[in-house]
């Protein structure tokens, strides 16, 4: 990992695309995460679609409508969103970097902790600003694409790594 960011303010350990890894968060919030059965059917739902591209100097997170199930097996919508954010690092470590940015959906002032397993692997507390840490909720992220590629057939992060670190 990088231990300075670059002139634009990036952290090229970020720059690139990023695609949520269902099983890797799910397995995670299952086994360490404080969620009732609801809770976890509807993230399990959720996680595996939410995409992270950043620029050197923006976070665009895009995450698709999707239908989701209650445990009654009901239908229901949900509404994805795609919002694009100006970011600046705010401290770099060996294995994680810290920005201040946006939240999507809530327009709020965030400040993000990206937490690096591997070069193409991170994770970063999900849920929402008020109760993701309190609940411990990780999503995981594998890289898809860096800012000089167009696309690679298989995530690198996707062939393993552990994920209780």
């Amino acid at each position: 990992m990088a231990a300075l960011a670059t002139a634009a303010n990036a952290d090229p350990n970020l720059v690139g695309q990023w695609k949520s890894d269902s099983e890797l968060s799910m397995r995670f919030n299952n086994e360490r995460a404080k969620l009732d059965s609801k809770t976890a059917l509807f993230l399990s739902q959720l996680m595996g679609h939410m995409t992270l591209t950043f620029t050197t100097d923006t976070l665009t997170s895009d995450l698709p409508d999707l239908e989701t199930k209650t445990q009654e097996g009901r239908k229901r919508p949900f509404t994805g969103f795609r919002e694009t954010h100006p970011y600046r690092v705010l401290a770099v470590a060996s294995d994680s970097v810290a920005i201040k940015t946006v939240a999507p959906v809530t327009g709020r002032d965030a400040i993000v902790l990206y937490n690096f397993i591997g070069p193409d692997m991170l994770w970063v507390y999900a849920g929402g600003e008020d109760n993701s840490q309190s609940l411990h909720l990780r999503e995981y992220f594998v890289r898809v694409k860096t800012s000089n590629q167009s696309n690679l057939d298989t995530p690198a992060g996707a062939r393993g790594g552990a994920v209780g670190r």
